[in-house]
């Protein structure tokens, strides 16, 4: 039996996500209301495509069945979506209205951050006339999948270098906040007016709380080796079964005081979301928290490469500084079942990979 085009599939992932809101729909409670977040959220991305002329509208929204729905990336580029260098005023500032509606003041103080640094490595890179011009804090894009609306399901994808943030809602809920990856270039600036500025501090410095916390029979399980790997291992391509079984130091071996330093470390990504929405992401997450492993990898002296990982049943938290001299910086936060808001395609074709290769079934 023959497969089917890529397009079918597309058009059957939207067909299986939309009777899934529904039956959500059905199951809510008369009285239950949609987040009052979502339905913020909704009409700052509807305030924000309404200030864009058709053609500029047109490049920032996609159907939600296009497949820059679960791309990603971090590194310099173009994306798909509308760059900030494209908006006027009005636009722009409509923009980061729906950022900020979606992010926490410490998420939104990071990203902006982070976009900052590009016009810091420009300025350093660029001596001796070397071509700069990828390091431009312009680069950065908005993408909306689907019609966005309180009880409707849609998705946004904010994504340049170092930032690929993605939400996706359905039925008036946050259906998944992953991949959720912020990355920092240099991880502590040492020249300049922002001299000392370390935007992803707290991502060292509680997992080095956390660390100096163990003791000696501890840190022989924690620590899993002793070179930290050049990046994190949850890379665009790659699946959480990719770090394969939890290793380093189980909660169940860990202090109240250290359970409570493990809980600081997955509440980070979380964190950066909107209160409601992390409160949400935090809520549904907390049966996994004493199935918890942290581990560690490389030097545990500072300034030097290190990595760390956060990994329970169905999410995994990652931080690597090993680049530069150690002096740049990834985080990421996946989820197994709700990346890209459980991009039901996939999950489809994962539950139904045999039929499908012998050609029996749909």
């Amino acid at each position: 039996m023959r497969s089917l085009p890529r397009t079918a599939w597309l058009v059957l992932a939207v067909a299986l996500l939309l009777p899934a809101c529904a039956a959500r729909r059905r199951a809510r409670t008369p009285a239950e209301p949609a987040s009052s977040a979502v339905a913020d959220i909704a009409a700052a991305a509807q305030a924000f495509l309404a200030a864009l002329p058709a053609e500029q509208r047109s490049l920032a929204m996609r159907a939600l069945a296009d497949p820059e729905r679960t791309s990603w990336a971090f590194v310099p580029g173009r994306y798909a979506g509308l760059e900030l260098g494209a908006l006027d005023d009005a636009a722009r500032a409509r923009a980061h209205a729906l950022l900020q509606a979606l992010l926490s003041e410490r998420g939104y103080a990071k990203t902006t951050a982070i976009i900052a640094l590009e016009a810091y490595l420009r300025e350093i890179e660029g001596v001796g006339g070397r071509d700069v011009s990828h390091r431009d804090p312009e680069r950065y894009a908005l993408l909306v999948c689907g019609e966005p609306s309180e009880r409707g399901a849609f998705s946004l994808r904010f994504q340049g270098h170092h930032v690929s943030l993605h939400w996706s809602f359905c039925d008036g809920v946050l259906a998944g906040g992953t991949p959720h990856f912020l990355g920092s270039n240099p991880h502590e600036v040492r020249s300049g007016v922002a001299k000392g500025q370390r935007v992803l501090a707290e991502e060292e410095d509680r997992a080095r709380e956390l660390l100096a916390s163990l003791s000696g029979a501890q840190l022989e399980r924690a620590v899993i080796d002793a070179e930290a790997p050049n990046d994190v291992v949850l890379v665009p391509g790659t699946e959480l079964d990719a770090l394969g079984a939890p290793r380093g130091l189980a909660a169940s071996e860990m202090s109240v005081a250290q359970r409570a330093l493990l809980r600081g470390l997955v509440e980070l990504g979380a964190r950066n979301l909107r209160g409601e929405l992390a409160a949400a992401e935090l809520a549904r997450l907390e049966p996994e928290m004493g199935s918890l492993h942290f581990a560690w990898a490389g030097s545990s002296v500072r300034g030097r490469a290190h990595y760390w990982r956060v990994q329970g049943p169905s999410f995994a938290i990652e931080y690597d500084n090993t680049q530069n001299d150690a002096n740049h910086a990834h985080f990421v936060w996946r989820d197994r079942t709700r990346d890209f808001g459980g991009d039901p395609l996939r999950e489809h074709l994962r539950d139904h990979a045999y039929a499908h290769a012998h050609g029996a079934g749909r």
